[in-house]
This record gives structure tokens, C-alpha cells and sequence, in this order.
């Protein structure tokens, strides 16, 4: 499967879509949809815990062996 992704700006009710030649002589799917508001930003905030949290955790021992390979979803 091949996918051509194009976003235009129209100003007449007519699209053109110049295709690469890989598309000639094949089906394809063509779907035409508004974009109603601006592309959301991909910017995550990153969470910081609570100071008050900072030193308070103690590991004590190996806490991946505490629990078998199987529900990890991996196969022993």
C-alpha cells in the first residue's frame, strides 16, 4: 500500500491531485475531508512529582524478578 497525504487550501469547489506513476493503472481510495481546526500541537508536558515525594522511595531487591516473565507478556 502506497499513500499519497497532501493538505490543500481551496478556492474553488474543483481539486487536482498530480499522483506519482507508481499509481497509474491501480485502485485507489480517495477520501476528501474539511480540517476544522488548526493541526493540535504535539508539544507533551513533561509532569514533575511533588518535592515533598523527592528520597521518600527505597528499592529493596530486584523488582523486575518480583513478578514472573509471563506477566511482563514475555515468554520464559
Amino acid at each position: 500500500m502506497q499513500i499519497q497525504r497532501t493538505i490543500q487550501t481551496l478556492d474553488t469547489p474543483h481539486l487536482v491531485i498530480d499522483l506519482p506513476a507508481s499509481f497509474a493503472h491501480q485502485r485507489v481510495e480517495v477520501l476528501v475531508m474539511t480540517i476544522d481546526e488548526a493541526e493540535p500541537k504535539l508539544t507533551k508536558k513533561r509532569r514533575i512529582p511533588p518535592a515533598h515525594f523527592a528520597g521518600q522511595v527505597k528499592e529493596l531487591g530486584d523488582v523486575m524478578s518480583s513478578v514472573s516473565a509471563a506477566d511482563w507478556g514475555q515468554v520464559e
